[in-house]
């Protein structure tokens, strides 16, 4: 008899089987930690998008995954622990994003690269939920991981702004203070915020579509386009 067997655990999961899950143990699928993670969180982030911050419910997380409630606690210790893995993972897929299109050699038009910057942070902070879960963390008073969207913001601010000077070293223009592109990362990262609470009913009182929002993101990233531009030719 094995050790599960002896002490009533899952050997995967290691809580507590009843004596039909230990029956149907041979049914069940064997998921490595990393994996179950990721699942999880894929759930959740589903969750975040469809219903908001209210949405990511550990039982209904565990059930649209196919495992137990304790399972969750097992990997986040708790509906908090779940929230701010969340976000932690959500900034980062967001910061690989920004900071390829950044080093990327392959869009010659700068406009371009704008248009899919700003793509970029309103999917992923309004279009996914990630602002709205962050905003209601801090509202409520939750110890949300503060460094995660602090060192987004700077570390983006950082590698756009060593693009803008050597965009102007290249023109013979003057190098625009690190400030001004700091400002740049605050004023988007401030939209997204305000679009993924209030965005869309601003959106629909002004009569705009889903057509209408990408063409709003579309002159945003042109306006920041067209102040660096500005910038350096003062």
């Amino acid at each position: 008899m094995s050790s599960a067997a002896k002490t009533g655990l899952d050997p995967v999961l290691d809580e507590p089987a009843s004596p039909v899950e230990r029956k149907r143990e041979g049914k069940r699928i064997r998921r490595s930690a990393e994996e179950a993670r990721r699942l999880i969180l894929d759930a959740a982030e589903e969750r975040l998008a469809a219903q908001g911050p209210e949405g990511i419910r550990l039982q209904d997380i565990a059930r649209d995954v196919g495992i137990s409630h304790p399972a969750i606690l097992h990997h986040f210790e708790s509906r908090e622990g779940l929230v701010r893995a969340l976000i932690a993972r959500t900034s980062a897929q967001l910061r690989d994003k920004m900071l390829a299109a950044l080093q990327s050699k392959k869009n010659s038009e700068q406009a371009i690269e704008a248009n899919e910057l700003i793509a970029n942070v309103f999917e992923t902070l309004s279009d996914r939920g990630t602002a709205r879960l962050l905003s209601w963390m801090l509202l409520t008073g939750r110890s949300a991981d503060g460094s995660t969207s602090g060192t987004l913001v700077t570390e983006i601010a950082s590698e756009l702004h060593q693009r803008r000077i050597e965009d102007a070293a290249k023109s013979g223009k003057p190098v625009p203070e690190r400030e001004d592109t700091l400002f740049m990362a605050m004023l988007t990262a401030n939209a997204a915020f305000g679009d993924a609470i209030i965005g869309r009913h601003l959106a629909e009182d002004a009569g705009l579509d889903q057509a209408g929002i990408t063409r709003f993101r579309a002159w945003f990233a042109k306006l920041l386009h067209d102040h660096a531009g500005d910038f350096k030719k003062s």
